[in-house]
C-alpha cells in the first residue's frame, strides 16, 4: 500500500471514529443570549474550532464546575442517578444506530464525585497544616515576647536596686564610717626598731 493509500485509509478511520463519537452525544435545543452567542462564536473562531463543538466542550466543563460546587451528599446521589441515566440514553442510541453496545464519551459522574472528595480532603489537610503553622508561629511570638518582658522586668529591678543604693546617702555614710573604723582598728605595723 502506498503512502497516499495509507493516508486515505487513515482518513476513513478518523471519519468512522468521529461518527461513532457523534453517536454518543444527545442533541439539545438551546437558546442563549446574543452577547453570549457572539462571545462563543468569537472564541471558537479565534481558535479555529467548530462553534457547536466548542459550545459542547464549554457546557461540559461548566457542568463539571457546577457539579463540584454541590453539597457532598447531594453530589453523590446525583452522580449515581446521572450515570444510570447516561447508561439508558446510550442503550437507546445504540438501539437506534443498530449497535450492540455504545461506549460513552464524556464524564463518569461517580468517578468525578470521588475526585471531588479527594480534592476536598486535600484542601482540608492543607488548611489544617496552615492553621497549625500559624498557631505555632503565634505561640513562638508569644513566648519571645514573654521572654523579652521578663528581661525588661529584670533590668528594671536591677536599675531600681542600683538607684536605691546610689540615692541613699545613709548607705554611703555608713560605708565611709565602716571603712574609717576598720582603718583605725587595724593595729599599726610593728616597727623594726621595737617601738610602738
Amino acid at each position: 500500500m502506498s503512502n497516499t493509500q495509507s493516508l486515505i485509509e487513515q482518513l476513513y478511520q478518523e471519519e468512522q471514529q468521529r461518527i461513532a463519537d457523534e453517536a454518543t452525544f444527545s442533541p439539545v435545543d438551546l437558546s442563549i443570549s446574543a452577547p453570549d452567542m457572539a462571545m462563543l462564536t468569537t472564541i471558537a473562531k479565534r481558535f479555529g474550532k467548530d462553534k457547536g463543538l466548542f459550545a459542547r466542550e464549554a457546557l461540559g466543563q461548566a457542568l463539571v464546575d457546577m457539579f463540584s460546587a454541590l453539597e457532598p451528599a447531594e453530589r453523590k446521589m446525583l452522580a449515581k442517578e446521572a450515570d444510570e441515566l447516561a447508561g439508558s440514553i446510550a442503550a437507546e442510541i445504540a438501539e437506534e444506530q443498530g449497535l450492540s453496545e455504545l461506549n460513552l464519551a464524556g464524564t463518569n459522574w461517580v468517578a468525578q464525585d470521588k475526585a471531588c472528595v479527594r480534592e476536598e480532603k486535600k484542601a482540608e489537610k492543607e488548611r489544617a497544616k496552615k492553621l497549625e503553622k500559624a498557631q505555632a508561629m503565634t505561640n513562638e511570638t508569644t513566648m519571645s515576647e514573654a521572654a523579652a518582658d521578663q528581661d525588661s522586668e529584670d533590668e528594671v529591678e536591677d536599675d531600681a536596686e542600683s538607684m536605691m543604693t546610689a540615692a541613699d546617702p545613709a548607705n554611703e555614710q555608713t560605708s565611709d564610717m565602716n571603712e574609717t573604723a576598720e582603718s583605725q582598728a587595724e593595729p599599726a605595723p610593728a616597727s623594726i626598731f621595737g617601738t610602738n
